[in-house]
């Protein structure tokens, strides 16, 4: 049996949706994905679930701009076997016009009714799922830690460059650290265009548009790489209080169907901001370390997750700066989280702080090569990649003799951002706290 018609209906009108819902699923092939009157959802929903056919409205925003028409040219750009048909109030020839060259297949005259999407269907039916072979976008992959000085940039920054030296691809490097980001200065670079830069020209963001924006950096070791790409936080932190959970996701969208991986590096608070990047990711790195404040934080987050419906295939959990001990072992982290390790990343304080006071990755320097293998082999592991089947961390114990320790006794600097009033409950700790 064939597999039926998947269709998504994006129309700011109930009683429209209701007219082309009816009709189509009278044809008796068609399955509705879902229906909604919100662009930036139904885009979302596009991009994971690619449908065969979408209808769209046209419609104007508070300043008189087509967000339906934009729409629908980000659908002709990045999915470009999804049929559109358009819909809207005007049947002159300038409107019909610009909704082809967006890439529109069709246009209804509103109002319309039922015979009308029917006979529409038909003439389409024999060309629709022809092309659909699911979403053939990127992957994004987020690293995040809700505290501060873990290693996050770090990790963020080595991952991106592993995933590019292993899959000999280009990679996105997304620096959503809005306030206090420091990708840029951990691969000594000038960005050419921050976030804040790019929000103010979605209108004319296309594949060409991103890679020319953003900062290329290509190890000189290996100069056929296509490298990694940066996205740097914006210059001045006021610029960042504009940017919504809406750009974000648009954004996200944008790089995912222009790079085959786009590693985002996040900010330590949760908000809105940070649950949309969390919920557009297809891989979370979740990053702690073995101590108590880091452990018992991570457990919150764990549940926060799991509350949002993320599984443990999405969320993966880092211990970062890994030292062999009897007060806290592995064992004793997983018991108590009830989550298993997936990596652990050994402690070498002399290479990463060379790295970051220099500018100049793991791999380009002598000291930094061996943790970079990890990255390596941790970066198979993460994107299924087959490969040498080491062991994590088979030569662990050999590189923890080489690493300099005293680095642990510096963890507790940190300021951990605040997680009060986000999970719910803490709330009572907070008050008695207050209250004492």
């Amino acid at each position: 049996m064939a597999e039926p018609i998947r269709a998504i209906l994006i129309d700011e009108d109930p009683a429209i949706r209701a007219v082309i819902r009816d009709a189509l699923l009278t044809m008796g092939d068609v399955s509705i994905v879902t229906e909604t009157d919100n662009l930036v959802y139904g885009y979302e929903m596009i991009r994971q679930h690619h449908p065969d056919l979408v209808f769209v409205d046209l419609r104007d925003d508070d300043a008189g701009n087509n967000r339906g028409l934009e729409i629908i040219r980000r659908i002709g750009v990045y999915f470009k076997d999804i049929m559109v048909v358009a819909s809207g109030q005007a049947l002159d020839m300038n409107t019909i016009m610009t909704c082809m060259q967006a890439g529109a297949r069709e246009y209804l005259r509103r109002p319309f009714n039922s015979d009308e999407v029917i006979n529409l269907y038909r003439r389409h039916r024999a060309s629709l799922g022809q092309g659909n072979q699911g979403d053939k976008s990127g992957r994004i992959i987020s690293v995040y830690s809700n505290k501060g000085g873990l290693g996050k940039t770090t990790i963020a920054v080595n991952t991106a460059l592993a995933i590019s030296q292993t899959t000999n691809q280009p990679v996105a490097l997304v620096d959503l650290n809005l306030q206090l980001g420091d990708v840029s200065t951990f691969l000594d670079i000038q960005p050419r265009q921050t976030v804040s830069d790019i929000m103010r020209n979605l209108s004319r963001v296309d594949e060409a548009y991103l890679k020319t924006s953003l900062a290329h950096y290509q190890s000189s070791n290996n100069p056929n790489n296509p490298g990694v790409y940066v996205l740097a936080d914006p210059v001045d932190v006021e610029e960042s209080e504009d940017i919504t959970p809406e750009d974000i996701s648009t954004l996200l969208a944008m790089l995912k169907a222009t790079f085959p991986y786009v590693v985002v590096d996040m900010d330590s608070s949760i908000d809105q901001r940070s649950i949309t990047i969390l919920d557009q990711s297809d891989l979370i790195v979740m990053v702690s370390m073995m101590n108590l404040p880091c452990i018992r934080n991570t457990q919150r987050m764990l549940e926060l997750c799991k509350r949002l419906g993320y599984d443990s295939h999405k969320v993966k959990l880092v211990v970062n700066r890994y030292v062999p001990s009897d007060e806290i072992t592995l064992d004793d982290v997983e018991d108590t989280l009830e989550y298993e390790v997936f990596w652990k990343f050994p402690n070498n304080y002399f290479a990463v702080i060379a790295s970051v006071n220099r500018g100049i990755p793991l791999p380009q320097l002598e000291n930094g090569k061996e943790l970079f293998s990890s990255f390596i082999t941790f970066t198979r592991n993460l994107l299924g990649i087959s490969g040498p089947k080491n062991a994590p961390n088979k030569n662990l114990t050999q590189m923890v003799e080489h690493s300099n320790q005293a680095s642990a006794a510096n963890n507790g600097d940190a300021k951990a951002p605040s997680l009060w009033g986000v999970i719910g409950q803490t709330l009572g700790k907070v008050t008695s706290k207050s209250n004492s």
